[in-house]
């Protein structure tokens, strides 16, 4: 509460990771902003906290959707934020709908780089704050099926690493959570076999804010963190591109 209080900002806290942040906040005593698409989730999970919480529904991916979100905050002491909303168009690249490409882009890309720049200043000037963009492992290496995602993914991890360096040394903490497979409700719908090493959305928010203020990068799980070393460490780049490859298919279908 002391560092990243009395407010938080959680883009696309609807389920899933997003709202596992929100509850290991509310349970640390800050204050949440909850943001995304669908107002029912939002207000079952502001409902169910022991904090104060405000209700944003809107789609991020439009910059109406995120100065929705700012003029909801305007006002409050906001010491945290975390970009979490994503869309992840899956199958071959050439054959997907470009206006879905468009929104991708926009809301893995432009919405936490529009999240940082909004909420930084302040928190810079009062010397303490924290940001969490979320990544995956996917964004590690090019991954076909995933081809955008990826890429967006790679976009966030190095802008989180860039902020980390710059915002360090005036008391504000930046941390890129690198995950894996995460038990999400979107995740469970669609894949056709479980992961190993698959986490739970709690265990990836809990490891990610222990990290926040010690490091630029993480991956939650130890499995997972393995798996980031040997694709990037070990392995020839078009080895590891081709696993990646093969692990979406056999997950996603």
């Amino acid at each position: 509460m002391k560092r990243y209080g009395p407010w938080a900002v959680i883009a696309g806290a609807s389920e899933g990771i997003g709202a596992a942040f929100a509850e290991a906040l509310a349970a640390k005593g800050i204050n949440v902003v909850l943001a995304a698409r669908r107002p029912e989730p939002l207000d079952q999970l502001a409902a169910a906290l022991p904090v104060q919480s405000r209700v944003v529904s809107a789609d991020l991916s439009t910059r109406d959707g995120l100065r929705a979100v700012f003029e909801a905050t305007e006002g409050l002491e906001v010491g945290l934020v975390v970009a979490n909303a994503a869309l992840s168009p899956i199958g071959p690249f050439a054959e997907a709908d470009p206006a879905e490409l468009e929104r991708a882009l926009d809301l893995n890309c432009r919405a936490p780089m529009l999240l940082a720049r909004h909420y930084l200043p302040a928190m810079l000037a009062r010397g303490r704050g924290g940001l969490v963009i979320m990544s995956s492992l996917a964004g590690q290496q090019g991954s076909p099926g995933l081809s955008l995602y990826a890429g967006t993914k790679a976009f966030g991890m190095i802008l989180a690493e860039g902020l980390w360096a710059e915002a360090r040394e005036r008391g504000v903490d930046v941390v890129a959570c690198v995950a894996g497979a995460v038990s999400t409700p979107g995740l469970v719908g669609r894949e056709q076999s479980r992961a190993p090493g698959t986490l739970p959305p709690q265990v990836v928010a809990s490891q990610a804010l222990a990290a926040l203020g010690r490091k630029p990068r993480m991956v939650p799980g130890g499995l997972m963190r393995f798996s980031s070393q040997l694709m990037t460490r070990l392995m020839p780049r078009k080895s590891a591109i081709t696993m990646m490859g093969r692990a979406s298919k056999k997950t996603l279908g």
